[in-house]
């Protein structure tokens, strides 16, 4: 398979996008065309796997042979094969508890501490599907920002926001899948730098489901980096309440699960009209790696 060819070329851009967060030019992918973003992702594919065959090469090319067919399936087959990951999969809709998550939650928060101003530093991205291109995530932000200034502001907590440049993306994702996020978290890497001091959030299009986010990191299988987050560019909750859902979860390990808040005032719970940050999660949050 040679730069140009039609056809039977996508399946070869999903590998490339899922094993090393290819940036497969969207119009390419919906094309099926081996065009000149696909042949960039093959070289560095083949080079970074120094597939060669030394009989006639010392470089790797960006021809798709035998070779490096063998070596894309064997590395499919085996994420393919991964368990499914376990970080917060919504935040809407029922839910469950342990009964010592329920005992120290008692009702609410009354004494509202006040820590030392302090700024939490969020980077937001979007992921383009093919056919995207004008963002769409401006005006959800803006809600979803709105939302967690008002609930941080009694703790002496604010916002500190940067906004990435978007990046094609043209494949939907599962938000249990690891191979899917570690693939949209690689590309999003990929395609902008970002201080380690911040909580990268990363609007996409999540595939066959009623989830509004996911927050994922170490903790739940996607090792390399940090806690982050993707955001439902489909579905959103009525309360606006998502980005600061998340940015709790990923403020401590012990939060990166699916286990919710049983007192549905709580941000962490998956009421419909949450309005409480309590103690503990502030608490939290004014710890996390993003918090300057």
């Amino acid at each position: 398979m040679v730069k140009g060819t039609r056809g039977h070329v996508t399946k070869m851009q999903r590998a490339l996008v899922l094993l090393d967060g290819a940036l497969s030019e969207g119009n390419e992918v919906s094309a099926g065309l081996y065009g000149r973003s696909t042949a960039n992702a093959v070289l560095a594919y083949k080079r970074k796997r120094r597939i060669i065959n030394p009989a006639y090469q010392t470089t790797a090319d960006n021809i798709v042979g035998r070779m490096t067919i063998a070596s894309l399936d064997k590395e499919m087959a085996i994420g393919e094969s991964r368990p499914p990951l376990r970080g917060c999969l919504t935040d809407i809709g029922g839910g469950t508890s342990s009964s010592q998550l329920q005992a120290r939650l008692g009702i609410g928060n009354s004494s509202q501490l006040q820590f030392p101003p302090g700024r939490l530093n969020v980077a937001f991205q979007e992921a383009l599907l093919a056919g995207e291109t004008i963002p769409g995530s401006s005006l959800i932000t803006v809600l979803l920002v709105e939302r967690a200034t008002k609930l941080l502001a009694p703790f002496n907590l604010g916002l500190s926001t940067i906004f990435l440049p978007s990046f094609p993306y043209a494949f939907t994702v599962g938000e249990k899948d690891e191979f899917d996020v570690r693939s949209i978290r690689t590309t999003a890497q990929n395609a902008s730098a970002v201080a380690p001091s911040s909580l990268r959030v990363i609007f996409c299009h999540l595939r066959n489901t009623d989830s509004t986010a996911t927050s994922q990191g170490e903790r739940t299988g996607i090792s390399g980096f940090r806690n982050f987050v993707l955001i439902n560019k489909d579905r959103s909750h009525p309360d606006n309440g998502t980005l600061l859902h998340e940015m709790i979860h990923c403020s401590n390990d012990r939060f990166m699960n699916d286990i919710h808040d049983t007192d549905q005032n709580s941000v962490l719970s998956r009421g419909t009209n949450r309005n409480l940050l309590t103690d503990e999660h502030a608490t939290s949050l004014n710890t996390a790696f993003f918090k300057s």
